[in-house]
């Protein structure tokens, strides 16, 4: 059997039918044999970059693993952004790349280049990989790939690469050579139950616990509704980190919003930080962007229990006297479910545990009501409601892809996200050009139709991939809020350069383009409206834009904003993460830090 025709039928049987890439010379053997098997699908991409977010989109949408390719050299090197965006946000992505025969090796290691197209990818790739590895030898193959498959969907999951020469893919394998493999068993520790059990003791005892839900959480739609039963089963007020943001609908009344130490949700910040006595943590890496620079001050009053997958993650201490628990999440949650099922059924949980949280429950809606009514009336925010008023007309069941900038920022915290729907961005490595290829392989995941937003800087980062949209003819309806600037640079700027606006606004050497003739250049139906357009007349008049454009879709909507956005509420530098501007009134902040 040819070898690359072998790594086909291998990741077939894995359950991957979707591949993204891009052609080349040293990686057509494997392009010729997904071609020629009849099970899978190629997905042309236009720039390797492109391929690598629309692999980590897929993973991202359904928790399943997912396959990108490129040629050697610079193809590969286009992978890497995306490699450490999977890396980082924990996607099980495989990529495969071209290399030069092994032949054409020399054997000089200090030579600059060994041959044409030749780049050491495995020496690029080693800190952003869970696993990588160059092939040198076609009987390596077989063990290589249940190992690479195995560590990137175990323990925390995540990329590997393998470096595939090009003599290597059109080698034979001999039947006994593909036979008696074992997948490589993960070394995952997980900490038993007795530690979940002291766990749900503490969640008993506390007076204003809080649930932390984070990355960490399984994206596979069957898993993900039974953590909303178990949430809604266990009664506690839940926040989340952004890339937890989707757990629980917006308008559901546990869902106490995002945590962030720079945008969080300003009643998440002051119920976490100055509010509850116990919180725990469950996949969430508690970085200094969630919870600020100084840990030590966040909230300082409660006991924080820590559970994840990571045992690394989990030596980056928020207190010093906290519990941690090294396990996947989805045990922990299946073992404090029948924990939880067991007290209840026992009388231990009764009535005093509902009266005590639903005392507390309200506390937490009070602070949320009066900090969203002053927001409301606030002239710095009004992209935030222009955000809200977007979501209501946006089906729910619709993906949301968000890319990275203010636009993501009012995304997190203002668009109204519906049961159904998911939230997917580029979290840790949080790359411009994410969104247009991510919704990509978000839909071939899901099947569902996807709503992609992003400024006019990030749209111009992967805007090839407009053609691939159109090519394949997907339900893909992409929104650019064009305000022409950069705008959190923008912002950064005004706040620490006095306003010195260098690659960031026109009078600083940046400029956009005019979206509607690019997507018509594309041949996607396309439209523009202002945002004022939106906001001054009723609710009609956006969806009647969208109702259209998901209709053509694909399409572009082009919303042209004024010129000098903001994205609030935002922490300033040394003042506690729930004091963020614009600042509410003094009396207002002392009357919600005096509630109970």
């Amino acid at each position: 059997m040819k070898a690359s025709d072998y790594i086909v039928e291998f990741l077939c049987e894995k359950g991957i039918h979707h591949f993204f890439g891009y052609q080349g010379t040293m990686i057509a053997h494997l392009i010729d044999s997904i071609g020629k098997n009849a099970k899978v699908q190629n997905h042309t991409c236009y720039n390797e970059q492109g391929a690598a977010f629309a692999a980590v989109g897929y993973a991202k949408a359904s928790g399943r693993c997912a396959v990108a390719y490129a040629t050697s050299g610079p193809g590969a090197i286009n992978l890497m952004s995306g490699i450490a965006d999977a890396y980082y946000d924990s996607a099980p992505v495989i990529f495969l790349t071209g290399q030069l025969n092994t032949n054409e090796y020399t054997d000089i290691p200090e030579l600059r280049q060994q041959g044409f197209q030749e780049t050491d990818v495995i020496a690029m790739a080693s800190s952003i990989t869970k696993y990588c590895r160059q092939i040198t030898k076609v009987e390596e193959l077989p063990e290589e790939l249940y190992k690479a498959y195995a560590i990137a969907t175990s323990g925390r999951m995540g990329p590997v690469l393998l470096d595939l020469p090009m003599n290597i893919q059109r080698f034979e394998l001999e039947p006994e050579q593909t036979k008696n493999q074992r997948e490589t068993d993960s070394d995952l520790k997980s900490e038993g139950n007795q530690k979940v059990y002291q766990v749900m003791e503490d969640l008993v005892n506390a007076g204003r616990p809080l649930l932390l839900l984070g990355n960490g959480i399984s994206k596979k739609e069957a898993d993900r509704t039974l953590v909303k039963e178990f949430l809604e089963e266990l009664g506690i007020p839940v926040i989340s980190s952004m890339l937890g943001r989707d757990l629980l609908p917006a308008d559901h009344p546990l869902n106490q919003g995002m945590i962030g130490s720079a945008y969080g949700h300003r009643y998440t910040n002051l119920l976490a930080c100055q509010k509850t006595d116990y919180i725990l943590s469950i996949g969430c890496s508690m970085c200094p962007r969630q919870i600020g620079m100084k840990p030590e001050n966040f909230a300082p009053q409660a006991k924080i229990t820590r559970v994840d997958i990571d045992e690394i993650q989990l030596k980056r201490q928020v207190h010093a006297d906290e519990q941690v628990l090294v396990m996947d999440a989805m045990d922990f949650i299946r073992q404090l479910k029948v924990i939880l099922q067991t007290k209840k059924e026992s009388g231990e949980i009764g009535e005093a545990w509902k009266k005590k949280l639903k005392k507390w429950e309200e506390l937490c809606q009070t602070c949320k009501a009066k900090l969203e009514k002053y927001d409301q009336t606030l002239p710095e925010m009004q992209e935030n409601r222009l955000l809200q008023k977007i979501s209501r007309s946006v089906a729910d069941g619709t993906i949301i892809c968000a890319d990275v900038g203010q636009h993501q920022v009012w995304t997190a915290t203002s668009f109204h996200l519906q049961k159904n729907q998911r939230f997917l961005c580029s979290g840790g490595h949080g790359a411009m050009g994410f969104s247009i290829p991510a919704a990509i392989g978000a839909y071939y995941a899901t099947k569902k139709p996807v709503f992609v937003l992003c400024g006019d800087g990030s749209a111009q980062m992967n805007v090839q991939e407009l053609q691939w949209i159109k090519r394949e003819k997907l339900p893909i309806t992409i929104l650019v809020l064009n305000n022409s600037i950069l705008g959190l640079i923008r912002q950064q700027q005004d706040s620490i350069f006095e306003s010195r606006y260098t690659g960031a606004a026109r009078e600083g050497g940046y400029e956009s383009p005019d979206f509607e003739k690019i997507a018509e250049a594309y041949g996607l139906y396309s439209k523009s409206i202002s945002a004022e357009e939106i906001m001054e007349e009723d609710q009609s008049v956006f969806s009647n834009y969208l109702s259209d454009a998901v209709e053509n879709a694909p399409a572009l909507i082009q919303i042209m904003m004024r010129d000098h956005t903001v994205a609030f509420p935002k922490t300033v530098f040394g003042e506690p993460m729930y004091h963020q501007k614009p600042y509410i009134p003094s009396e207002l902040m002392e009357e919600l830090l005096n509630l109970w």
